[in-house]
């Protein structure tokens, strides 16, 4: 399956030998309202096929801890 993040702008897709990874919006609903806001895309949902590539988290991959705040860069 191809992936494309959906920030603006961006265009990322997970094809063969790339280095990006791709990440689903967290399912806690605090954080995933955080990361919403962060795409800046008025009126927008994320669906289950909804991606960010790691480009857009600030070390470049998103952290495994539950209270993470290695949101995306341009928060």
């Amino acid at each position: 399956m191809v992936h494309t993040c959906v920030v603006a702008g961006c265009r990322n897709r997970r094809t063969p030998g790339t280095t990006l990874s791709f990440y689903r919006f967290p399912r806690d609903p605090e954080r995933k309202q955080r990361w919403i806001a962060a795409v800046n895309r008025e009126g927008w949902v994320p669906n289950d096929g909804s991606r960010l590539c790691s480009t857009h988290f600030i070390s470049g991959r998103m952290l495994q801890l539950p209270t993470s705040n290695s949101l995306l860069q341009f928060i």
